[in-house]
């Protein structure tokens, strides 16, 4: 054996050996740098994420701040539409707006500030352009912020408009129809917030009609429709109209037919006509602006409710009849009068003789052949308030509150000597307008209940005037209370259900008697009796004649026979706005042609009161706020 080649074998073997540990080292120690080298990339990633999270977290209480500003500057835009309710956005108006309670954010440094002073502005653009409003520019800064420190901030700026509601020559706060029958001309702007129905054989508009609903050449209570509805284009052309929303219901297609022909002043939704907010607190019902005072109503109610706005307030109280040498200190042969209360802040009133002459009460007083009942009546002489006002301005009556108590019933009267006054056993209360052909200064009459004029109206020496009831009847100058009522006075067996049996023959033969050529200047805001739903709509039969509700033709109610002896018609003059923003209440009687005959209509929008100056006091606002820009504060 090779000795050399014996001795070499062994070494490469512990050789082996020997290697491996080393190599076992460098396996480790890779192993050592993956695992460092994973868990670095481990917590970069996981810091990654949580700057990620914390980022998003940041961003999500950012984007929640933001909401919450934005919220509070719309908040502040619809505090903002309430106050225009009474017409002016003064600065202790803007000061009273507030920022909204929202947790978890406060709104520290919230502000609304006028940037310049209430404008008499005539409106330039959009559907109501030519009018003019109580305009002021407005801007509100909402600043929020979380409690972990996020804080965002908004800035909204809005014009804020109030527009006179008797620039109006018509405005219903619902479906308006008009139907008319004998020819009538309008002059004045015509709105509604509902539906508009026109469909006549002679009628004329010469203003903008708009609604933020739709335009319909046709009857609300039948599928009838008359061919001479004309409307003005901006040259004063007389266009027939021939379309409506029903022949073009796509926007576009309206607005191209409205355009072409009379030049875009027929407005319905296809427009964007915006609705025309009423001056009333949200959920108090428009009736309520002719309500009584009630220790319920709160600042916006009081704002605008004629009864608050009264310098003059006057209450009947028919719970409390009495003689007149009681209630009228003398003054003629003793009558059954109700206590009459006349209540002026901090002005003089008339003594209890004047107060009588002034306001006079008839029992029974007329019969008005719509209701088919005879009115207890508060007849308000304005030549006696003339004569007591004579000119001085402290004793200067501008707005009149009529409020009557009412029994619940003929019964509930314990003095039989008044109630068979009441012949047909019905207390029906009424404020009539006597000897009124001149007034004594300004004037606004209003109240719940329905209202009368006897005469001409404030025909002499004009002033800006305004009737508000449940709703307007004309009496012209040739009615007759004697003719209208039965001729005996009082009878011995009234009772709830059993009125006077003479009272009820005669009222079986009652006739409408002939009227004479009338005038009557004066806004009129008052209930109409509606059409009660649309021919098309299910369960709404077509052809429900005797359902119309009468229109706005017969929105001023007429109890005559607007006829001369020859056959033709009896013209009625009236200058004003014709505002309808509720059905009537008090008066349910519905419209059927049986008991007048309509006059020639020669009607007109009162364009003094296109002069700011010249409105009738108290007179109400519907309010629109527009926005003018927004943007994040930074």
């Amino acid at each position: 054996m090779d000795r050399s080649a014996a001795l070499v074998s062994p070494p490469a073997t512990v050789d082996r050996a020997c290697r491996m540990p080393d190599r076992q080292g460098v396996a480790l120690a890779a192993a050592i740098m993956v695992l460092a080298l994973v868990g670095l990339i481990s917590a970069v990633l996981l810091s990654g994420m949580i700057t990620s999270l914390r980022t998003s977290l940041s961003d999500l209480q950012q984007a929640r701040t933001f909401y919450a500003a934005e919220a509070a500057a719309e908040l502040a835009l619809a505090q903002i539409e309430e106050l225009l309710r009474d017409g002016a956005l003064s600065d202790a108006d803007l000061a009273s707006i507030t920022p909204p309670t929202l947790e978890p954010f406060s709104f520290d440094g919230f502000e609304v500030s006028g940037l310049n002073t209430v404008r008499v502005e005539t409106i330039t653009d959009g559907p109501f352009a030519g009018l003019y409003a109580l305009t002021r520019d407005v801007r509100v800064y909402a600043p929020a912020a979380d409690p972990a420190g996020a804080i965002s901030a908004v800035i909204l700026e809005a014009r804020a408009q109030a527009i006179p509601l008797f620039q109006f020559g018509v405005f219903y706060d619902v479906d308006l129809e008009a139907t008319n029958g004998p020819p009538m001309e309008f002059l004045g702007r015509v709105h509604s917030n509902g539906n508009i129905y026109l469909s006549s054989a002679n009628a004329w508009y010469r203003e903008p009609i708009t609604t933020p609903k739709k335009v319909f050449h046709r009857r609300k209570n039948s599928n009838a429709s008359r061919n001479g509805v004309y409307i003005d284009d901006a040259e004063g052309n007389e266009v027939r109209l021939d379309f409506d929303s029903d022949d073009f219901p796509a926007a576009e297609a309206f607005k191209a037919e409205s355009c072409a022909k009379f030049d875009c002043r027929l407005q319905s939704d296809a427009f964007g006509v915006p609705e025309l907010r009423l001056p009333l607190p949200e959920g108090v019902p428009a009736y309520e602006l002719l309500g009584p005072r009630r220790d319920s109503d709160g600042d916006g109610a009081r704002a605008v409710k004629f009864s608050w706005g009264a310098d003059t307030r006057v209450a009947v109280d028919l719970t409390d009849v009495k003689s007149s040498a009681v209630h009228c200190a003398g003054g003629g042969p003793p009558e059954w009068v109700p206590a009459i209360t006349v209540t002026r802040d901090g002005q003089p009133t008339p003594d209890p003789a004047t107060t009588c002459r002034i306001f006079d009460w008839e029992w029974s007083g007329f019969y008005d052949g719509r209701e088919a009942k005879l009115k207890d009546v508060l007849n308000i002489d304005l030549a006696a308030l003339d004569a007591w006002v004579a000119g001085d301005p402290v004793r200067m009556m501008q707005v009149i509150y009529i409020e009557f108590v009412v029994p619940t019933g003929i019964d509930d009267e314990p003095n039989p000597d008044v109630r068979n006054r009441v012949l047909d056993a019905t207390i029906d209360p009424a404020v009539r307008m006597i000897n009124g052909r001149t007034l004594p200064n300004r004037l606004t009459v209003a109240t719940e209940w329905p209202v009368y004029t006897l005469g001409d109206y404030n025909s002499v020496a004009k002033r800006p005037a305004a009737l508000a009831g449940d709703g307007i009847t004309i009496l012209s100058n040739a009615w007759s209370d004697g003719a209208n009522r039965p001729d005996d006075d009082t009878c011995d067996s009234v009772s709830e259900g059993n009125p006077c049996t003479a009272f009820t023959r005669w009222a079986e033969n009652w006739q409408m008697k002939r009227s004479a050529e009338t005038t009557v200047n004066a806004a009129i805001l008052a209930g109409h009796w509606a059409t009660p739903c649309d021919w098309v709509e299910p369960g709404c039969p077509e052809g429900y004649q005797d359902w119309y509700g009468g229109g706005i033709e017969n929105f001023p109610r007429f109890l005559e026979r607007w006829r001369t002896a020859s056959g033709g018609r009896v013209i009625f003059h009236y200058r004003g706005a014709l505002i309808s923003p509720f059905t009537s209440q008090k008066t349910p009687g519905t419209w059927n042609g049986s008991y007048y005959s309509p006059p020639q209509r020669d009607w007109s929008f009162d364009t003094d009161f296109r002069n700011a100056e010249l409105l009738p006091p108290a007179t109400p606002h519907v309010g629109m706020v527009l926005r003018a820009a927004f943007r994040e504060a930074l």
